[in-house]
């Protein structure tokens, strides 16, 4: 029998997993399940079909009302919403309508989003970022972006996003990221800098998890060499992001993030010698309507997608 407690179906599509569930207004997610996406080749088929089956078998199981459905997806978002028009990593699902094919299965309201912009209403409405005028989510793994969200609306100027944030230049010269640009952010904080890094110190090739697992636990000082240098790297781009957006609070989120307090405190350390004193001094000026920056790690952890992608859905039932 069902209940009052109305709840959202969130679908999160990421290059390598979607993973799926259904969340109530509190942020509690039901039947959490995943599948590998799968979609790098021409044929979106295969994807929708398995999509279908996973929405269909949450909806059966579905314990109240479902008033809507919320996707995160992967890659820049045309600009009425409605699906994928630039994404790397899923070329089958580039320019598929997801928004309607979704409503003309299932019969729902449904909305689309950028995975940086859900990442960031996620922490925004259930995590890190309750309450915060301004606020940014840099979200860190394979990739790396940004979410910022203003008097509690998201900023998406370029593809359902904030702006390629992962392209901002720290290191000119620099490795180059998967996009070809030398030194940018996401060469150096992403996945592929923690192994490149791991290579040249352990002399072998080293999974990115294993050295983000060995520097949370604090036994390995390569480890966590390694994961401090990733820190003041973001410390360094955030160092420049907040002269831009100005966020009041900043949260870590992403897989990276699960090497902790090391990560946190080199990332604080450099955003300090950077422009604390800038901060201060903007504080002082702007009285109450600026108190400086706090970075964070985020909460919504790895079901951020999930969350994030159907906060506007509840939002509209208000």
């Amino acid at each position: 029998m069902h209940t009052n407690v109305p709840l959202a179906l969130g679908i999160d599509i990421g290059g390598t997993g979607t993973k799926l569930g259904l969340v109530d207004v509190d942020g509690r997610v039901q039947g959490f399940r995943s599948f590998p996406t799968d979609a790098r080749g021409n044929d979106p088929a295969p994807f929708l079909a398995k999509l279908r089956t996973h929405v269909a078998q949450l909806l059966n199981e579905a314990e109240s009302a479902v008033i809507g459905i919320g996707v995160s997806a992967h890659g820049f978002i045309d600009d009425e919403r409605r699906g994928p028009i630039a994404c790397e990593s899923t070329p089958a699902l580039r320019g598929v309508d997801l928004r309607g094919w979704l409503e003309d299965h299932f019969a729902l309201p449904v909305v689309v989003n950028n995975d940086l912009t859900a990442h960031v209403l996620a922490e925004y409405q259930f995590g890190s970022g309750r309450g915060v005028r301004r606020f940014m989510a840099l979200a860190v793994g394979t990739g790396l972006g940004a979410g910022v969200i203003i008097n509690g609306e998201a900023l998406r100027y370029l593809g359902g996003t904030a702006g390629d944030t992962g392209r901002v230049i720290l290191q000119p010269g620099g490795p180059k990221c998967a996009y070809g640009v030398s030194g940018s952010a996401e060469a150096l904080c992403g996945v592929a800098a923690i192994e490149r890094l791991a290579k040249e110190r352990y002399g072998r090739a080293t999974a990115a998890r294993e050295i983000i697992t060995a520097a949370r636990q604090g036994d390995d000082e390569i480890a966590i060499g390694i994961m401090q240098e990733i820190g003041a790297n973001l410390g360094q781009l955030l160092a420049s992001l907040s002269a831009i957006f100005f966020p009041h609070r900043i949260a870590l989120t992403g897989g990276t993030t699960a090497a902790g307090q090391v990560l946190l405190d080199a990332c604080r350390q450099q955003f300090e010698e950077m422009v604390g004193e800038y901060h201060r001094i903007e504080s002082r000026l702007q009285g109450d309507l600026y108190n400086g920056v706090e970075i964070v790690l985020g909460e919504a952890g790895a079901e951020a997608g999930v969350l994030g992608a159907v906060v506007e859905i509840f939002q509209f039932q208000q």
